[in-house]
């Protein structure tokens, strides 16, 4: 009983000694980060991280800019790449230290930078594929498209009455991909270029496939209705982050095989890269900034990387855990894409024009309302926006 009691004294001491580091993030109440989190805080004697979950990504930015005008925001978090450029444009966030790690991907690191500096660690990267029905397909005998014009021609190819080929949600991740892919931009300078040539041939692209009868559009509030479009045979064909996979996998039963391809691309496009990063906030004081550091060479060993990779299908930063990762199908795959990465965001603060481009994207894809005119009042508004 002594000895017991002992120990609990010893236990007591090394928990209040260690520097206590608050975490929010949206990786899951009992998930890999949290897991990890108890791990670090059982490894080494100086640090506790303390992860809160609060929700997914738009949840987090409610919460967090809350947080931050009142005075609660904990000193470190974990949000989605996006919101980097916004964090910074807003000041909320400090730039960090070169994590140091040899194994790093260098390319895959500079992901969490905003225009040359380094304000998110990348815990993983999400690479942005094809998804698609593998039976539906294969019973028509066709092969997933690679370029738009066989995008188009498949998701014809795949519509009946009941059915549509390409299922497409009007938000801002799902445009800047398509618009990324086909070498393209939502913005230059910094600014919005919501009207831009790049956005007009996306959106023109889209309601080219809705007018042949092959498009299943959802809004943005609605990207559970959308999930349920594409389980139900309401739609074949649909564009992704890779990591929306396994997150689906682990909620339903799939009624069917579903297929990854890489995102079909033109000759210059690129593939919009989202995925996870931790950053200090502006209040995070020198100590706490090492203990992310610190926690995040923790998360960047090779077998944590491997093993969020296969879990959630991320790239991992590791460049061994690459290596293993190459030898899986999906590891291959997604791997193959390395070299066209680019960050979906690019390099700009893109979510604070999501509500107006959103609002042209169902009004020209539902409304009926030519490109041309929703895409310049999205612009007129987002020009607006401090």
């Amino acid at each position: 009983m002594v000895r017991i009691f002992l120990l609990l004294l010893v236990l007591a001491a090394w928990a209040r000694a260690q520097i206590a580091l608050p975490l929010w993030h949206t990786l899951g109440e009992g998930g890999v980060l949290e897991g990890e989190a108890q791990a670090f805080n059982q490894a080494q004697s100086r640090y506790r991280i303390e992860p809160r979950f609060v929700g997914d990504y738009r949840e987090m930015g409610v919460l967090l800019a809350a947080a931050l005008r009142n005075g609660t925001a904990p000193p470190l978090a974990q949000v989605e790449l996006g919101f980097l450029p916004v964090l910074v444009k807003e000041g909320l966030v400090q730039p960090l230290p070169s994590p140091q790690i040899p194994d790093l991907d260098p390319a895959l690191l500079r992901l969490g930078e905003v225009k040359g500096r380094l304000y998110g660690y990348p815990l993983g990267i999400s690479v942005a594929v094809l998804f698609y029905n593998q039976d539906a397909l294969r019973a028509r005998r066709l092969t997933p498209p690679r370029d738009f014009a066989q995008l188009k021609a498949v998701a014809q190819k795949l519509s009946t009455r009941a059915a549509k080929g390409l299922l497409f949600s009007a938000d801002v991740y799902s445009f800047a991909t398509l618009v990324l892919a086909q070498g393209g931009a939502l913005s230059q300078g910094g600014a919005p270029a919501l009207d831009g040539e790049s956005a007009l041939k996306a959106l023109e692209f889209l309601q080219s496939i809705d007018r042949e009868g092959a498009l299943q559009v959802r809004s943005a509030t609605e990207l559970i209705s959308a999930g349920a479009d594409f389980l139900r045979t309401k739609a074949f064909l649909a564009m992704g982050p890779s990591s929306l996979l396994p997150a689906v996998k682990s909620r339903t039963q799939l009624p069917f095989t579903i297929g990854i391809a890489p995102l079909p691309l033109e000759a210059q496009g690129k593939v919009a890269a989202s995925g996870s990063v931790l950053v200090a906030l502006r209040h995070a004081s020198t100590e706490e900034r090492r203990g992310l550091e610190a926690f995040y060479r923790h998360m960047a060993e090779a077998q944590r990387q491997l093993t969020l990779a296969q879990g959630v299908y991320y790239l991992p930063l590791s460049l061994k855990a690459q290596e293993a990762w190459g030898k899986e199908e999906v590891g291959r795959l997604l791997l193959s894409q390395k070299a066209r990465l680019a960050p979906w965001h690019q390099d700009s603060p893109l979510l604070l024009w999501a509500p107006p481009l959103e609002e042209a994207l169902e009004r020209a894809l539902k409304g009926q309302v030519p490109a041309k005119k929703a895409l310049e009042e999205a612009q007129t508004r987002a020009l607006k926006i401090p």
